[in-house]
C-alpha cells in the first residue's frame, strides 16, 4: 500500500512526462549575426569620434585663447615701447627748458646794493658791479615725467573734467555745400550724412602709462677726464682714489675676483686710464704732481689681460658705456654694485663734477676738491665732522631761491673754517674743478600697457635742439 505523499509525486512525474514539448529557439541567420556585430563597432567607432572630437576641439580652444593673448602682448608691447618713447621724447623736452633756464642771466643783488650805495664787488663801481649770474635751477628735479603729466597737457578721449565728470565729444557740423565729385542726385548727401555722424577726436589719447627719470651724469666722477692731464686728472685720480679707499668699501678689496687676481684703489685708477689712453705703456700715478700726475712706466699695460681666459687687448680708446669698465683690471660685479652710480663715461672730457649733488660721497668728494690741496685740513677725515658739513650745504641749498652755484658752495666751506683752493676761489666762473650746471643727463624711461613693461634708456648732452643722443639702449 502506497503512502499518498508518494502517489502524488508519481502523479506529478506522469504528468512531466505526458507534458507537450516545446519547440525549439529559433537559429538565427548570418546575416543577422553579422548585423548584430556591426552595431557594436558602430559604437565603438562613436565613441572614438566623440572623443578624438573632444581633444581636437579642446586644443584649438586651447591654441586660439594661447595665440589671442600672443596678440594681446604684442599689441601691449607695442604700446608699452611708445609709452616709453613718450616718456623719453617729454624728457629731452624738459631738458631742454632746463638748458634756456641755465642761460638765462640774473643780476648778482650784491653787486647792485654795492653801485647802488657808490661801491661795488671788490670796490668797483659801474657797469662792472652789474656782473649777471644765471639760474641754478634744478627743473628735471622737480618736475615729475610720466603719463599723468601728458594727460594734464592734452584732453584725451575718456578723460574727466575737474569734477570727475568724462569729457564728452562734439559731433561735427556738416557742411552742406560739401559735395563729393562724381555725385548723383541719389546719393548727393552721402557726404554730408558720414560727416553728420562722425565724433571729433581729441588729441592724445592713449592706454597704457609711463614714468621717466632723469639723472645728471655730471654729478659723478668722469673716467675720461683722467686723460686730460694736468690739475684735472689729479684732481679726478684723488678723489676716485679716496672714494675706493673708503672705509666702507674696504672689504672690496680683501677678496680675489673671477680670475683670481686681487687688485688695490691706485691699481684700479690706473688700469682705467690706462684703458682709454692711446699709448700702450702702463702709467705710473704721482699723487702729489699737478702738471703731470699720471707719467709713463716701464711695464706693458696689457700683461694683467694676458693672464685672463680668454685673453684680450686694452682697448686704447674711449669708453662706449659704462658696462665697458667690466673689461678693466680690477673691476667686477662687487665693485659697480658699489660704484656703478657714482662712475660715468659720458660727459664731455672737459665737462666739470657739479656741486648740486645729493649722493653724500659725492658730496664729500666736491669738498675736498674745493679745500686748498697745500693747507690739508685733518677735519677732512673725520665722517662725523664731514656730515655736519654737508648737511650745511643742503640747508643752504634749501633756501637759495636760484639755486647753489659755486661761489655759494665755497661761501659754505669758507664758514666752517677749511682752507678754499685759490685756483677755484680766484676764477669761480672759469675754474676746472668744480661746476654748478650740467650738459649730460640720462634718461630711462618706462612703459606699461597691460602685462607688458618695456624700458629704453638714453643718454642727451645738451645742444641747441633736443639733445645729441650719446648712447641708447632698448630692454
Amino acid at each position: 500500500m502506497a503512502f499518498p505523499y508518494f502517489q502524488q509525486a508519481s502523479r506529478r512525474r506522469g504528468k512531466a512526462r505526458t507534458a507537450v514539448p516545446q519547440a525549439p529557439a529559433q537559429q538565427r541567420s548570418p546575416a543577422e549575426r553579422k548585423h548584430r556585430r556591426s552595431r557594436g563597432v558602430a559604437l565603438i567607432i562613436a565613441l572614438v569620434s566623440i572623443t578624438l572630437l573632444t581633444v581636437v576641439a579642446t586644443e584649438f580652444a586651447y591654441n586660439t585663447r594661447v595665440d589671442l593673448q600672443l596678440a594681446a602682448n604684442q599689441r601691449d608691447e607695442v604700446r608699452a615701447y611708445y609709452m616709453a618713447r613718450s616718456g623719453l621724447s617729454l624728457g629731452r623736452l624738459l631738458l631742454r627748458f632746463q638748458k634756456q633756464v641755465d642761460q638765462t642771466p640774473i643780476p648778482n643783488p650784491a653787486s647792485i646794493l654795492g653801485a647802488l650805495t657808490g661801491g661795488g664787488a671788490n670796490g668797483a663801481g659801474g657797469a662792472n658791479a652789474f656782473q649777471p649770474q644765471s639760474l641754478n635751477l634744478q627743473l628735471w628735479k622737480l618736475a615729475r615725467v610720466d603719463c599723468h603729466m601728458l594727460k594734464g597737457l592734452v584732453k584725451s578721449d575718456g578723460a574727466e573734467d575737474a569734477s570727475g565728470r568724462p569729457i564728452e565729444t562734439e559731433p561735427l557740423q556738416a557742411d552742406s555745400n560739401f559735395q563729393m565729385e562724381g555725385e548723383d542726385g541719389e546719393n548727393a548727401g552721402a557726404a554730408t550724412q558720414m560727416a553728420a555722424q562722425m565724433q571729433r577726436r581729441s588729441f592724445g589719447g592713449f592706454e597704457g602709462c609711463f614714468l621717466a627719470t632723469i639723472s645728471d651724469e655730471e654729478e659723478k666722477l668722469n673716467v675720461m677726464r683722467l686723460n686730460t692731464g694736468g690739475a684735472e686728472a689729479q684732481a679726478t685720480a684723488l678723489r676716485m682714489a679716496d672714494m675706493f679707499a673708503d672705509k666702507r668699501f674696504e672689504f672690496l678689496w680683501q677678496q680675489d675676483d673671477a680670475n683670481h687676481v686681487r687688485s688695490t684703489p691706485q691699481d684700479t685708477v690706473i688700469a682705467l686710464k690706462d684703458w682709454s689712453d692711446e699709448d700702450t705703456t702702463q702709467s705710473t700715478f704721482n699723487r702729489n704732481d699737478p702738471t703731470n700726475p699720471f707719467v709713463s712706466g716701464f711695464a706693458d699695460e696689457g700683461s694683467p689681460y694676458s693672464r685672463y681666459e680668454p685673453r684680450y687687448d686694452v682697448k686704447n680708446a674711449r669708453f662706449d658705456s659704462l658696462d665697458e669698465l667690466y673689461r678693466v683690471h680690477g673691476i667686477n660685479d662687487r665693485f659697480m654694485a658699489a660704484f656703478r652710480d657714482r662712475l660715468t663715461v659720458y660727459p664731455d672730457i672737459n665737462s666739470k663734477p657739479n656741486i648740486n649733488t645729493d649722493d653724500p660721497i659725492m658730496l664729500g668728494l666736491a669738498i675736498m676738491s674745493a679745500a686748498d690741496p697745500n693747507r690739508p685740513d685733518p677735519r677732512l677725515t673725520d665722517p662725523v665732522f664731514l656730515n655736519e658739513l654737508i648737511s650745511r650745504i643742503r640747508a643752504a641749498r634749501m633756501f637759495n631761491f636760484f639755486g647753489m652755484s659755486v661761489s655759494d658752495f665755497l661761501g659754505v666751506v669758507e664758514q666752517a673754517g677749511i682752507a678754499v683752493n685759490p685756483l677755484i676761489k680766484g676764477n669761480v666762473q672759469q675754474n676746472r674743478y668744480l661746476g654748478d650746471k650740467s650738459k649730460t643727463f640720462t634718461i630711462k624711461s618706462v612703459g606699461e600697457a597691460g602685462s607688458v613693461q618695456k624700458t629704453l634708456t638714453a643718454v642727451i648732452r645738451l645742444d641747441d635742439g633736443l639733445g645729441k643722443l650719446v648712447y641708447y639702449r632698448e630692454e
